[in-house]
């Protein structure tokens, strides 16, 4: 398994501890108290239906109140900011799965910080046909219907990176991208150890720590 590899898998189980998705916590087509952020600033609050991982990152239905359909209102991740959903945050950033035209879309968050970690779950091509195995889990599954990938997004910055982008020469691209710590930055040029590409998250954190300071 080359690093990439290594690290892909590594980020997926984490980000499956940090999101739980399982159907006995939250049922789908329920409404959980929520809110969403207009591109404008402005917060509705109310109730949002809970919908499979891939679906929530493409269009949310508020109701401001429960189970009033007359109530629904139906938003665009283009015209928002942020929402919530239960214990799950939404940033609308300009990631949607490595399109080129790079619509706004929701990215669910894992951690936020100087650089905010997101998930984005893709959706398997044959997904509507694909079958659970006898002894898979229910996350196992999910996993195969909706790839999650790590995407990063660094104040002040429009254009997330993902991990593949880190995939050939890490340290120039590393450093060149948090060069405003420059303490840190030369420790990632410098290939010192602990600073290479199977730390990426560790590199995150610290990152994240200093820019608090």
């Amino acid at each position: 398994m080359n690093k990439l590899a290594t690290l892909l898998f590594t980020c997926a189980s984490l980000m499956s501890i940090a999101q739980d998705w399982s159907t006995d916590v939250y049922k789908y087509g329920e409404e959980y108290p929520g809110y969403v952020i207009m591109s404008s600033g402005d917060k509705v609050e109310g109730y949002i239906k809970y919908k499979d991982r891939y679906t929530m990152q493409n269009d949310v239905e508020l109701y401001t109140e429960k189970g009033n359909k007359k109530t629904k209102q139906k938003f665009s991740t283009g015209d928002l900011t942020e929402y919530k959903v239960a214990d799950k945050l939404y940033h609308c950033i300009h990631y949607s799965g490595g399109l080129l035209k790079k619509p706004i879309k929701a990215n669910l968050v894992v951690t936020e910080g100087c650089i905010t970690e997101y998930v984005w779950y893709d959706r398997s091509e044959n997904y509507m046909t694909m079958q659970r195995g006898s002894s898979e889990s229910e996350e196992d599954f999910m996993k195969r219907m909706y790839p999650p990938k790590s995407v990063y997004l660094k104040n002040g910055d429009e254009d997330p990176k993902t991990l593949d982008y880190f995939a050939l020469k890490f340290a120039s691209k590393m450093s060149e991208w948090i060069s405003d710590d420059a303490v840190l930055s030369k420790k990632v040029a410098d290939k010192e150890d602990g600073y290479g590409m199977l730390k990426i998250l560790e590199i995150i954190a610290e990152y994240n720590e200093n820019c608090k300071n």
